[in-house]
């Protein structure tokens, strides 16, 4: 009998994951969100000043976040978790790798991604809001994709296969950020085992602290981190404004021409440009991952699953919108992009204006950005191996095993596994997007009755806590 040969496995899963998140994900992605856009009647941009309204704005009204938090988890911490999950090391690295590999073009597909992704990610919170259930064995709410699949499509079957997947996926990306944090850290000679007990006993503690710890946490570090970086990128965009004309022509040329950071690729360029812009706008945004589904759903207080559907189109125009393209333009605007730096170019491209200030500013981002995606994802596994299982033993295996992958993220070599989270990934993202367009009856209903009203509509009454 012949043995099998892991590399082979491994080449082919790799060959496999490579295609599919070329013309499959992108129609995917783009028929899919225009298919749920036209469901939700286009309201992220019809009704866009409205969502802002009530979300961005109403974070100034003091009295009323007051009366939100009185009632537990708010509608804005809710938010910030969420963001604070999608804010990570795909907003940083993931788009200098994506504009290195994919050239200007890339920033444009994310662009795109983050459009539609504003209506998939409204469509999976306010069906995950209105599907959720409270926990029977703890706090908070079981919610996401398992949730509205099995109870709203009826199909444990194809629930199980997407929360499974989705479980294995998200604590092979927090090796992602646990081995993108240590890799920064190391630059300034920090040891690699000191990253790992510091990041292992921050992420324990918060996960033994529940979902009121994490917002604790991410309602102070996700406002600062954001602004910081903000700051940082406006003053490199600042010092380079003159190259703007020339940015943005070489963006959307290179979106329909594709064009290599440095030389040329192999193959087609503009189908390395696509799939990058596409890929990191995913792995920045989370569109059709569920993952911010789940925190947007512990929000208390909510009268309306499509009221905090609002607050996840404002999540995704901050992440990928604003975000991304700070990134993207600071790349570009700065030129580093030509020099082929790869993942470290929005560290070039800020040392290039800033010196070793900049050299700092990227190291406190990038560390700031991964950590609060661990503590989010952390969250996430928490709730979703709950919902899987319906056992808190193996919810804490999870979390265990979760907290461990973290630690082989820091210290051991494990870029090979990223290939099957790319894939994990791909499959959820396939099946949780179709999932939505055949709830899209009850989707629109939902739309309807809260935006017809102008935010108005009844208080939606909740499902009776399941309890299996």
């Amino acid at each position: 009998m012949e043995q099998i040969n892991p590399a082979k496995i491994y080449d082919a899963v790799s060959a496999f994951t490579g295609w599919l998140w070329g013309i499959p994900i992108l129609i995917v992605l783009i028929g899919g969100g225009v298919i749920i856009t036209f469901l939700i009647g286009g309201v992220q941009f019809t009704r866009f000043g409205f969502i802002m309204k009530h979300t961005l704005l109403s974070l100034f009204d003091k009295e009323e976040q007051a009366r939100k938090r009185a009632l537990g988890v708010s509608p804005a911490q809710a938010v910030t978790a969420a963001l604070g999950t999608t804010i990570g090391t795909g907003n940083i690295v993931g788009v200098a790798s994506a504009i290195s590999l994919g050239g200007p073009g890339a920033l444009f597909w994310m662009w795109v991604c983050g459009f539609v992704a504003m209506a998939i990610k409204f469509g999976e919170v306010t069906l995950s809001c209105n599907y959720r259930q409270r926990n029977p064995k703890g706090s908070g709410y079981l919610s996401g994709p398992f949730m509205y699949i099995r109870d709203g499509l009826h199909s444990g079957l194809l629930a199980y296969i997407v929360g499974f997947c989705m479980l294995v996926a998200v604590i092979l990306i927090a090796a992602v950020h646990s081995s993108t944090i240590t890799n920064t850290l190391d630059t300034i000679r920090v040891p690699p085992i000191g990253t790992c007990v510091v990041l292992v006993a921050v992420t324990a503690l918060i996960l033994i602290g529940g979902f009121r710890r994490l917002v604790q946490v991410t309602d102070k570090m996700v406002p600062f981190m954001t602004l910081f970086y903000l700051i940082c990128s406006l003053i490199v965009i600042g010092a380079n404004l003159g190259n703007v004309g020339s940015v943005i022509s070489s963006i959307f040329k290179g979106a329909f021409e594709g064009q290599a950071a440095v030389g040329g690729f192999a193959g087609s360029a503009l189908s390395a440009t696509v799939r990058w812009g596409l890929a990191r706008g995913v792995f920045s945004n989370d569109a059709g991952l569920g993952l911010q589904a789940i925190l947007h759903s512990q929000a208390e207080g909510i009268d309306h699953p499509a009221q905090q559907g609002m607050w996840a189109v404002f999540e995704t125009f901050i992440d990928t919108i604003v975000v991304c393209s700070l990134t993207g333009f600071m790349v570009l605007f700065s030129g580093v992009w030509q020099t082929g730096g790869g993942a470290l170019l929005a560290s070039d491209a800020l040392i290039s204006v800033l010196g070793s200030v900049g050299r700092w500013g990227y190291i406190v981002a990038v560390v700031l950005f991964a950590l609060s995606s661990i503590i989010g994802i952390g969250e996430t596994v928490k709730i979703q191996s709950l919902e899987i299982f319906n056992s808190k033993i193996v919810s804490w295996l999870s979390q265990a095993i979760f907290v461990a992958v973290i630690a082989a993220g820091c210290i051991a070599h494990i870029q090979s596994a990223f290939v099957f989270a790319d894939l994990g990934i791909g499959i959820i993202l396939t099946l949780n997007v179709l999932s939505i367009i055949l709830l899209g009856k009850t989707l629109r209903a939902l739309t309807r009755e809260w935006f017809d009203s102008d935010g108005m509509a009844k208080k939606h009454v909740q499902p009776e806590s399941f309890v299996r």
